[in-house]
């Protein structure tokens, strides 16, 4: 399966493309057609709007934008794809962050008559942040603009541009009518010009990126329970990264405390081996000093474990973050306290440039020194999603405040 988001600014067309995909490919059941149909009559459009497949919300169908992130699974020519609709209001770049952490591809689209908005760099750099590889630019509504072949050009090379100054992704550039379905599923011949791919060859032939080969395994409950007079203790997890076999010898980290697999028990199965993304529950041969929250590894490659990083943060809340500020810092089943020691730069939007700042305002992009005040295990985010990215926390409300992926490990 194939993990893509569709991404962009506010009406740039990512709920009517996603709409285009599953009509066109067959996805639709005649009740869901009938029904967006009937929706679209009682909103005086004159034919079927396919952006109400994905606009699920009342207040999204009400105020014609998406607020919440909407999935839909789809089959591409045989390759199954689980595709979001992100919001591209400035107002829900939270929900956005949401939707990229962990897809393997992006869908970016840019309004070809407004060209590259604010959020649509927003969004571009976001995705280089949480380690998206592939982006596939849309210039939608081309109709727009008489399917002028250069002013595709010039969107195509400002994408490349903006993706380069942050270290981003690949660009594959597509000019395309989501409204029209042009180039969606089928190269039209009203883009003779344009000789590339269209939106579902990219997602049918893209390679997904390949997982990281370390084993991880956050623990979230060690488990006790008696079997024929035994007493039985497994540390039960969801495994985030590579594989783990009967017999290796394993880490539990931050104790450090060393052990070797005896069984690996997967729903009641006993198995030799386990791989992400699978949840099991391992026995290890000695009881050792494990709690939830804890990382499993193999002894000979750890993960660090550390007191400082410096990382990047989108930051979520209205009220602005500026040093130092007392937050928690949440991975997976551990939460710690923390300082925001330092801020160091922020992503100027509009240049792409990263300028120095003693604050981030709600929806900013910098970069900061991050005290813990215990030890957590942490890699950086390039090198491992799982274990390098965290959730800032504020703790007199309880409230996500911050998304934060971690780049360099200061103090181990």
């Amino acid at each position: 399966m194939l993990h893509a988001v569709a991404v962009g600014s506010v009406d740039d067309g990512k709920s009517t493309l996603i709409g285009r995909l599953l009509y066109e490919t067959g996805n639709l059941t005649a009740d869901e057609i009938a029904h967006v149909e009937e929706a679209s009559r009682k909103r005086g459009r004159k034919g079927i709007d396919l952006a109400l497949l994905t606009d699920g919300l009342r207040a999204e169908r009400e105020q014609g934008i998406t607020i919440d992130v909407a999935y839909r699974s789809f089959d591409a020519q045989g390759r199954r794809i689980l595709l979001g609709d992100a919001p591209g209001h400035e107002q829900y770049t939270r929900n956005m962050v949401t939707a990229a952490a962990g897809a393997d591809v992006a869908i970016l689209l840019v309004d070809a008559k407004n060209g590259l908005m604010p959020q649509t760099r927003r969004h571009l750099a976001i995705c280089a942040m949480l380690g998206v590889k592939d982006v596939v630019a849309c210039v939608n509504k081309i109709d727009l603009v008489d399917y002028d072949k250069a002013r595709f050009d010039e969107l195509a090379d400002d994408l490349v541009a903006a993706a380069l100054s942050v270290n981003g992704p690949r660009i594959t550039a597509i000019p395309l009518s989501a409204l029209e379905g042009v180039n969606i599923t089928e190269r039209s011949e009203r883009t003779a010009w344009y000789s590339g791919p269209t939106v579902l060859e990219v997602l049918h032939d893209l390679d997904p990126p390949i997982a990281e080969d370390a084993f991880r395994m956050p623990v979230q409950w060690v488990t006790r329970y008696d079997e024929g007079g035994a007493d039985v203790r497994a540390l039960a997890g969801r495994i985030t990264s590579g594989t783990v076999r009967v017999g290796d010898e394993v880490v539990a980290l931050p104790s450090g405390s060393t052990s070797t697999v005896s069984a690996i028990d997967v729903l009641g199965d006993h198995r030799d081996m386990a791989s992400a993304p699978l949840s099991v529950a391992l026995h290890l041969a000695t009881d050792v000093d494990v709690a939830r929250g804890d990382v499993i590894a193999p002894t000979g490659d750890r993960p660090s474990v550390a007191t400082r990083v410096k990382a990047t943060i989108a930051w979520l809340d209205d009220n602005p973050l500026s040093a130092p500020a007392r937050l928690e810092v949440r991975q997976s089943a551990r939460l710690v306290p923390a300082i925001i020691e330092e801020m160091h730069e922020r992503l100027e939007l509009d240049t792409m440039e990263h300028v120095p700042a003693d604050a981030l305002e709600v929806n900013d992009l910098g970069i900061a020194t991050i005290l813990l005040a215990q030890p957590l295990v942490v890699e950086p985010y390039a090198q491992n999603r799982e274990m390098g990215s965290l959730v800032l926390v504020d703790p007199s409300s309880n409230r996500t405040v911050g998304a934060v992926m971690v780049t360099e490990v200061l103090e181990a």
